[in-house]
Formats: structure tokens, sequence, C-alpha cells
């Protein structure tokens, strides 16, 4: 990814898979933990999401896919009046 802004689609697009349960956490996890560095306003949030994702989960619980959703989506606000919707 090039920009922010295709940063914020590409999350906000493995978010909706994850959430519509297209997506494994095992892969959205693999996702997370080779996206790059990145400078504000989602340098933070990234640094938090991958973090979160490093932590290995054994059952995966509505709990944790309700904070792996949150993370997710603090990386995509920064954006998200800049993404079109249906995306």
């Amino acid at each position: 990814m090039k920009t922010q802004e295709d940063l914020a689609i590409a999350v906000q697009r493995m978010q909706q898979q994850y959430e519509r349960g297209r997506m494994d956490r095992d892969i959205l996890r693999g996702w997370v933990l080779g996206l790059p560095s990145y400078p504000q306003p989602h340098g933070m949030a990234i640094d938090a999401l991958k973090a979160w994702f490093t932590i290995r989960q054994s059952d995966v619980t509505p709990e944790i896919r309700a904070r792996d959703l949150e993370m997710l989506a603090a990386v995509a606000d920064a954006s998200v009046a800049r993404i079109p919707s249906g995306m």
C-alpha cells in the first residue's frame, strides 16, 4: 500500500470481510503483521493493531472478535471521510 488512503481502504475491506465471517482470524492476523510502518495519523493505530495481533488467541471469543474489529476501525477512522461508501 502506497498511500495512507490506500491503507484505510484496505483496512476497511479487511474489517468488513472479517466482520461478515468471510475471513478467518489467522488470515487477518497474517495480513496485519505484514503491514509496514506508516506516519501519523495511522502510525500509532497500526503499531497497536500489530501488537494486539502478535498475541496468539487460542479461542476466538465474541469479545476478541469485537476487539479485533475495534482495533481495525481505529486504523481506518483517520481517513474514513475520504473512503467512498460501499467499498
